[in-house]
């Protein structure tokens, strides 16, 4: 197949409630010989959305935008296609619902309209097929999910680059869902239809990754290697994969040649910057995590990053400002928020903490380190009823976590329930022996220490007699 055949040239800008046309549209053009981008699809295993989402803008010449209420309503909606119109891509609004003219952004008015509310779906595809770039012999294989029927073990696979492709994107929406058994499954049958091409080995190898098989991912890495030498992604996440197995210096060696192949690769500098933190070089990180940053600079995860790196250097005033950062980035970002709220609670910005745990819950209730810090702080405050419930809901999450029985014994020590908090207490102690010791078990409890410990050297007296 040639490149020109495989390149992107059509960017679809969608919400995600829209996601079923979004799909539905991109299978039929990609049926009809247009080369389509859509995140599901034609993000791979390993790379950051974000940074691919403007790669995908700045690679094609012509943006759909799908309009909606939840589209208009959408900010990334609205950055993807204001940042198309700025850099002069063909911009072509596929009307979904019909509002009221007001409703829709100035900038998406004009004659290139194309009517799928209320509209025949056929008529409105063949309009759209007709404006826009087509570069590849129409195909149905071409369609991501179209598979071809798997053939008998024993019958020979024939070369169908089409299909292959078609495959590869297929799989990479299974793994962006997180389905990743289907994805491996998917990426395998990618690689017997075109056995020459690196693709399904690279997307594949990230998969074996996350299921926690690192040889097998490296295998199909060094095969990708050999099949196409000159991948980014292929360093990057083989980079990843070397990290994973503790092997620093093979990890770094890898990220130094996605950059080496691709300078503004900013998702390598920032997983060489993860590599540095386990090192605990965190002046070099935070170095990495901003040259990751002057590439992109409206990834969460770089400025939370960072965050975590200043932390560790107790600069907390630029790490709470990168946590800022990264929330204002992505308002539903609950580590941020988590990771602040740690600061402000070791700080005794208790209203600010509490506000920030609570934000925490509220998007992930199962996070049950938001929980902890959130009972250390009503035990702080002699709160002991609410202090137990939330270290409950800690052992009720992570039965193993010796946090939640040290906070539920304290609390309930405190409120004179000593036989329930000896029980936890002794658990707690057999889970980590830390908290047999007032001296060890300092570094868990960083709210009110004095009162805590207090707290605790009267449990272990207790618990002695």
């Amino acid at each position: 197949m040639p490149e020109t055949e495989r390149t992107a040239t059509t960017f679809i800008s969608y919400s995600r409630k829209n996601a079923d046309i979004a799909e539905q549209l991109y299978k039929d053009l990609s049926a009809a010989g247009v080369r389509p981008w859509l995140d599901q699809y034609d993000i791979p295993p390993g790379a950051t959305w974000d940074d691919e989402i403007q790669r995908g803008l700045n690679a094609v010449s012509h943006v759909l935008v799908l309009v909606s209420q939840p589209s208009v309503d959408s900010k990334i909606v609205h950055a993807e296609w204001n940042y198309a119109l700025n850099v002069g891509k063909t911009v072509i609004p596929v009307i979904l619902e019909k509002l009221p003219t007001e409703k829709i952004p100035l900038r998406l008015h004009g004659p290139n309209w194309v009517m799928i509310a209320g509209a025949d779906y056929d008529a409105a595809l063949a309009r759209l097929v007709a404006v826009l770039p087509v570069t590849a012999p129409a195909n149905p294989v071409a369609a991501p999910g179209l598979l071809p029927a798997a053939e008998p073990d024993s019958a020979p696979v024939e070369p169908d680059p089409v299909a292959a492709a078609a495959a590869w994107k297929y799989g990479n929406q299974q793994y962006n869902a997180g389905n990743f058994s289907i994805a491996r499954d998917v990426y395998t049958q990618a690689i017997a239809l075109a056995p020459d091409r690196p693709e399904g080995y690279i997307h594949r190898g990230m998969v074996l990754f996350m299921q926690d098989r690192y040889l097998d991912a490296l295998a199909d890495f060094d095969r990708a290697q050999q099949l196409g030498p000159d991948i980014p992604l292929l360093y990057n996440n083989r980079g990843v994969t070397y990290s994973g197995l503790q092997q620093h210096a093979l990890a770094l060696a890898d990220f130094d040649e996605a950059l080496m192949l691709d300078p503004a690769y900013a998702n390598a500098l920032y997983n060489w910057a993860g590599v540095l933190v386990s090192l605990k070089r965190y002046r070099l990180a935070i170095d990495h995590y901003t040259r990751a940053l002057a590439i992109h600079d409206h990834v969460p995860a770089f400025y939370n990053n960072r965050g975590l790196a200043y932390a560790a250097l107790d600069d907390y005033d630029a790490a709470i400002a990168d946590y800022g950062r990264a929330v204002a980035l992505n308002p539903n970002y609950a580590n941020a928020y988590g990771n602040r709220a740690n600061i402000h609670a070791n700080l005794g910005r208790i209203d600010e903490a509490l506000a920030d745990y609570d934000r925490v819950i509220a998007l992930d209730p199962e996070q049950a380190l938001a929980y902890a810090g959130r009972s250390e702080i009503r035990l702080c405050a002699g709160d002991y009823a609410h202090a137990v419930l939330d270290a409950s809901t800690v052992i009720g999450l992570e039965p193993d976590f010796h946090g939640g029985y040290a906070l539920r014994a304290l609390a309930n020590f405190r409120r004179g329930k000593r036989a329930e908090a000896l029980a936890d207490f002794a658990r707690a102690v057999d889970l980590d022996a830390a908290w047999g010791s007032p001296d060890e078990a300092a570094a868990y409890l960083t709210i009110c220490p004095d009162d805590t410990l207090a707290a605790l050297r009267e449990l272990l007296a207790a618990r002695a007699s």
